[in-house]
């Protein structure tokens, strides 16, 4: 919702005595059937004892632990103050009783009584009244929706779209510590922009309704009557909306419900159309089939938030903190305190989700469902990217920033266990090919101190674009994947060094330069493995070496390795390109070099680029040719991190075999 609103011209000007043919919501008569269980009758709402103030409450004779809540709002021009017992009880109300909702039918001041924004701020009391009583009632307090007809239908839209408006709140009632917001919305018959009751034309309809709600006439305050509009405050953190609209209506135009719809399907919500052929404004729009159009909307929203209610605590966050949250769906929810803000966004996945903000300052936002794995994220805040303090931090995009897990079903691979553990010791060395301090992860499988005797073969496990040895040991799992395989007797004990691998673009230069490498590999083989070598009890000999590396470091391992058959024994691409039968050929000492040669990639074809091959059956023919070529596809993921803990699982059980 949008957090604007358009102030009211205190100038009371003069107001049109006439209204639209058959008024602006038309009276209905009183059903006496109602399929109830037990009817609460007039309930002060507000605690004022004005009839006004009063609502009815009908409990379903469905039995449940708790009852959802629909809250529906009779139709009147907004000219009546007391026809909640007149409120489509027949119809729409049994619907929804037989459906198993408890319904509330609230009356609101009319335009007689007070003007807009009173309606509105009636309408949320009621909800807080619900929130507030919903342990005395048996009500849900998670589900509350709200229904309309004409200019009820109004307010209930406008109850949805304006969640958060704080100039339409109002303080009425006892309730004001809960919340107003409410979960999905039906809009049967209902003007919801007064700017387009002539459906786009010149504007020729008599506004006398709303100019008698508004205290002021239209013509020349056109601007302020914004204030009335649900649509104003439409945005993508809207409620679900359902429109019913007739296409005989002389009251409300069925352009209303069109347009309505639009701008909501425009601008993200969910929300159904659903014309009635011949329906008047009111007449002829109740037929079974519709009325069951409206209950299986709303429960479909209520099955949906329910299941998006389950958040949890990323395993990523911390110590403490609450938020991120992920849920069974793998939405991402995050929460962020920011006051003086006027937009936060949760950007995610190259996608920006819409925060909202509550009375206290806080900013609370979910995401779409994610891939199972590991996700960098941060929030847009005014515009500018920031991390957010719930999380730890990782480094990658180039940046420490803000990173998520969610849970995979295949987790337990990488997680953290009642095994034997090794340990991943920081290293700093002296480059002597670059005159600097250099910085390096090391895992040593488990039992390395107290075997002083024995020698391990070593993995050099390389990062992505981007990234930093700090990829692999911590969002890689590296070490927890290493020690739940040697504990399950499916890896040999090896070494694994992650070092900085990045290359930097010089001005300019687009792609990737035939000499990008260079300097890493320069580093690698006269720096990097001398020092694990003499520091460590390896068995220094390229049938105990291998290369492996993710996306950009795949690429790196394909070059430094062909380049140094003489040092490596085997190597492994993850999302990183693929070596064809004519590239072993004509590479001096490679099919000889090489017993092992490991090819993976995620599932998601478009969202992990296969770099113009084909590069499973690239792997078959090479396979064909002589080689140990093996090739694996994680399953339902895309270029991100659960594609590389996957491959490195599977590469791990391979090596040094």
């Amino acid at each position: 919702m949008k957090k604007i609103f358009i102030s009211v011209l205190c100038t009371v000007c003069a107001i049109s005595a006439f209204a639209q043919p058959g008024g602006f919501g038309g009276w209905q008569m009183p059903k006496i059937d109602v399929h109830c269980s037990e009817k609460f009758a007039d309930l002060d709402y507000v605690g004022d004892g004005q009839v006004y103030h009063k609502l009815d409450i009908y409990i379903p004779k469905v039995e449940r632990e708790v009852y959802p809540v629909a809250i529906h709002i009779y139709g009147s021009a907004w000219y009546s103050n007391n026809s909640k017992g007149m409120a489509d009880l027949g119809t729409i109300v049994n619907a929804l009783l037989d459906a198993g909702y408890a319904v509330v039918t609230p009356n609101h001041r009319s335009s007689m009584d007070a003007k807009f924004p009173a309606q509105i701020h009636d309408i949320k009391a009621v909800v807080r009244y619900v929130r507030g009583n919903a342990e005395k009632y048996n009500f849900d307090p998670n589900f509350v929706v709200t229904s309309g007809f004409s200019s009820g239908a109004h307010l209930a839209s406008l109850a949805a779209t304006s969640n958060g408006v704080a100039e339409l709140e109002g303080t009425l009632g006892d309730y004001t510590q809960y919340s107003s917001l409410v979960d999905a919305a039906c809009c049967w018959s209902g003007p919801t922009d007064l700017h387009y009751m002539s459906c786009g034309n010149e504007d020729s309809w008599n506004h006398a309704p709303e100019e008698t709600v508004m205290g002021f006439s239209f013509k020349g305050n056109e601007e302020a009557f914004k204030a009335l509009n649900a649509t104003t405050y439409i945005d993508p953190t809207d409620p679900p909306v359902v429109v019913f609209h007739g296409t005989a209506d002389n009251v409300v135009p069925y352009c209303q419900g069109v347009h309505f719809h639009q701008l909501l399907s425009e601008a993200g919500v969910v929300t159904e159309f659903h014309t009635v052929e011949g329906g008047g404004h009111g007449n002829g729009m109740y037929a079974p089939e519709t009325l069951e159009a409206m209950v299986t909307f709303v429960e479909k929203q209520r099955i949906i938030k329910t299941m998006k209610e389950d958040f949890a605590p990323s395993a990523s966050n911390q110590p403490g903190k609450q938020y991120p949250m992920v849920n069974s769906q793998r939405m991402v929810r995050a929460q962020l305190v920011a006051p003086d803000a006027n937009s936060v966004k949760l950007d995610i996945g190259a996608v920006k989700y819409p925060m909202r903000k509550d009375e206290n300052g806080v900013w609370t936002g979910e995401s779409a469902p994610q891939d199972e794995g590991f996700h960098y994220y941060q929030f847009e805040v005014d515009g500018a990217s920031v991390p957010d303090p719930g999380s730890l931090y990782y480094y990658g995009a180039s940046r420490w920033g803000s990173g998520v897990e969610v849970p995979a079903h295949d987790q337990d691979f990488y997680a953290l266990k009642n095994v034997p553990h090794g340990d991943v010791r920081e290293v700093y060395y002296y480059s002597e090919t670059e005159d600097r301090i250099c910085h390096c992860f090391i895992y040593t499988p488990p039992g390395y101190d107290q075997n002083k005797k024995k020698r391990y073969p070593v993995l050099y496990l390389q990062h992505g674009y981007g990234e930093s040895e700090h990829g692999w040991s911590e969002q890689g799992r590296a070490g927890l994947i290493m020690d739940n395989l040697i504990a399950e007797g499916k890896a040999e004990e090896f070494i694994i060094v992650m070092d900085n691998g990045s290359w930097t673009p010089k001005p300019g230069v687009t792609g990737f330069p035939s000499d990008w490498a260079d300097a890493f590999m320069t580093r690698l083989i006269d720096d990097i493995i001398p020092m694990v070598d003499a520091r460590y009890r390896t068995k220094a000999d390229r049938k105990y070496r291998a290369m492996a590396g993710l996306s950009m470091g795949g690429m790196q391992t394909k070059i430094i390795t062909m380049k140094n058959p003489d040092v490596f024994s085997a190597l492994g691409m993850f999302s990183g390109g693929v070596i064809s039968v004519e590239e072993a050929d004509q590479t001096e000492g490679f099919r000889d070099a090489y017993k092992l040669v490991f090819i993976s990639y995620g599932s998601h074809e478009l969202k992990d680029p296969r770099w113009g091959h084909d590069q499973e059956a690239t792997t078959a023919a090479l396979k064909a040719s002589g080689m140990n070529a093996n090739f694996y596809i994680s399953p339902e993921t895309a270029h991100e991190w659960q594609s590389w803990r996957r491959s490195l699982h599977q590469f791990a059980q391979l090596l040094f075999k």
